[in-house]
């Protein structure tokens, strides 16, 4: 998977399924993607949080690229979250965490995301093991990120490649069994929670939200 600013649950959730995550670091940076982004509750409507990204280009691999090094920019994003969950029943736990991750000293794009991701992940209790694409296939076609999976697996060892149901439209389950691996996909469960200041649940939201309202 890319790497995603403070994803959604269904990504923790893929996470939480799997033994090793692979950060696909070195394919292109996606513009107006969640990359960068996300989406919390401010004032009872959704809002979107945003890192800001030095000179983003979708010529340049994710790896290639760094996040602005701006402490104004980051005390403004921290005050947004601080805002909006400030009477969240799990505010004082959480928004101390949320503090240190967006304050890491990493510049590296990449490398910064990877950083939260693992961080959040070690919060939640999981154990599963991130690697970079970069570190284990750089040699591989980068055109066809089929192939680069398959071959991805293999070299973990794997047997079973898993994905969110985005991916269903990307990938054929009979070239991955050809190559005697299993392809599934894990639908995310949401359920709801109480939210701040809104009349009806909004799902797919930062996992900010969710550990702001409902906790660990």
């Amino acid at each position: 998977m890319q790497p995603y600013f403070f994803p959604y649950f269904g990504y923790f959730q893929l996470i939480n399924t799997v033994d090793y995550f692979v950060i696909f670091d070195d394919v292109n940076y996606i513009k107006r993607g969640w990359i960068n982004k996300n989406r919390i509750l401010q004032n009872g409507e959704i809002s979107n949080i945003t890192l800001p990204v030095q000179n983003a280009s979708q010529n340049r691999k994710i790896n290639q690229h760094n996040r602005i090094i701006d402490t104004k920019a980051l005390g403004k994003l921290k005050k947004q979250i601080k805002f909006a969950y400030a009477k969240a029943p799990n505010f004082k736990e959480v928004y101390p965490l949320l503090e240190i991750i967006i304050e890491h000293p990493e510049t590296n794009l990449s490398k910064y995301i990877t950083n939260s991701l693992t961080t959040v992940s070690k919060y939640l209790g999981l154990k599963t093991q991130f690697i970079y694409a970069s570190e284990l296939s750089n040699n591989d076609d980068w055109n066809n990120a089929e192939k680069r999976i398959i071959n991805i697996t293999k070299q973990l060892g794997g047997t079973h490649y898993l994905n969110l149901p985005g991916g269903e439209s990307l990938y054929n389950k009979a070239t991955f069994n050809a190559q005697s691996l299993s392809l599934e996909f894990i639908k995310p469960v949401f359920e709801p929670y109480l939210q701040i200041k809104v009349a009806e649940f909004q799902q797919g939201l930062s996992i900010i939200d969710l550990l702001m309202c409902k906790g660990r």
